[in-house]
């Protein structure tokens, strides 16, 4: 007998998961909500991964496994849109090493009629086991009032990641995709679905707990491509603030989120995963301070004296001078990483 598609499909990439995937499996299959099925994406994972999910499978169906040759989380969330059943209604993302609070699939799903997207809050836990809620108060968004609300939103870092939101599945359809890139791929597809939604609701509940593990960092990643990502994502910020018919105000909010994803860049430098010898550094950082976009975007930024003074350093185009300056907050952040968490996600 053929099976009834579900309601909704959770799509989770996974690669060498295997230390934390069962928890996070277990946290979608065990909701309150029961009409779902899970899509894992395994990405060429070499560790127990496999395993582990064929165990779980054979205890409850409606967990799909699917092996991918490893390509990255963009292509593997992509491939798993392909296994989305046309009748599906929604569609949900999670991350291998999270965790959903029981009931957030049923509080998502209570609220999405009349919704192309669903935005619930969700909470950082770092290494140290410190946490952070990242939420907004209810509201339901049609294309006129997300004009005035863009920036807010943006700038409460709702816009930044695919997972703690629910999207309808005809919205997604053939058109928006995951572009193929090892870092900022979420707000991305983010963007582009919002360039074609009607109206946005969101709730104001964490019901998504990101998890930071032991030996991870806000500055742990480094990614050779992210100028370039971050170039586009602003590029794209500005054509979708265009269409919404967005002020000056809007588009200052989202100059400041573009030059903390540049600031980022350039922390990243400093991170123990940075292969880079230091005239490769100068010269990653030569790329960005001399590029116009980022010389023009990084002005009359709002947000503090902090931001405006990293961004004079910036708009400098003092190479040595930007490596000394990041290299410096990196070490402060090290020591008071409370503060540096503070100064990385303000709103």
């Amino acid at each position: 007998m053929e099976q009834k598609a579900a309601g909704l499909a959770v799509i989770m990439p996974a690669f060498n998961a295997g230390k934390y995937i069962e928890k996070a499996v277990r946290s979608i299959l065990e909701q309150t909500y029961r009409d779902l099925r899970l899509i894992v994406v395994d990405d060429g994972s070499t560790d127990d991964t496999a395993q582990i999910l064929r165990r779980i499978q054979q205890q409850d169906g409606r967990l799909s496994p699917i092996s991918v040759p490893n390509g990255g989380p963009a292509l593997a969330r992509n491939r798993g849109l392909e296994a989305v059943e046309p009748e599906t209604r929604y569609v949900m993302f999670a991350d291998a090493d999270d965790e959903l609070l029981p009931d957030a699939v049923e509080y998502a799903m209570a609220e999405a009629e009349g919704a192309d997207m669903v935005f619930f809050g969700f909470t950082i836990v770092d290494a140290a086991g410190r946490q952070r809620n990242y939420c907004e108060p209810e509201q339901l968004l049609d294309r006129e009032t997300l004009r005035s609300a863009f920036g807010r939103l943006y700038k409460a870092n709702l816009f930044n990641q695919v997972w703690g939101k629910l999207f309808k599945r005809e919205l997604i359809g053939q058109a928006h995709r995951f572009p193929d890139y090892r870092w900022g791929e979420d707000r991305l597809f983010i963007f582009s679905c919002l360039e074609d939604a009607r109206s946005l609701k969101i709730l104001p509940e964490c019901k998504y707990r990101y998890i930071m593990h032991p030996g991870e960092s806000l500055i742990s990643r480094f990614c050779l491509d992210k100028p370039r990502v971050c170039l586009e994502a602003d590029s794209v910020v500005q054509r979708l603030c265009a269409s919404l018919g967005c002020g000056e105000d809007t588009d200052a909010d989202c100059r400041y989120m573009f030059a903390k994803s540049i600031f980022s860049c350039m922390t990243t430098l400093s991170s123990r995963k940075c292969s880079l010898n230091l005239r490769e550094k100068a010269d990653y950082v030569r790329g960005i301070v001399n590029e116009p976009q980022v010389q023009q975007r990084c002005r009359n930024v709002f947000g503090g004296s902090l931001p405006n003074m990293l961004c004079s350093v910036v708009r400098s185009r003092q190479v040595w001078l930007n490596l000394a300056v990041f290299r410096l907050l990196v070490l402060a952040g090290r020591i008071s990483p409370g503060l540096f968490t503070r100064l990385k996600h303000r709103k």
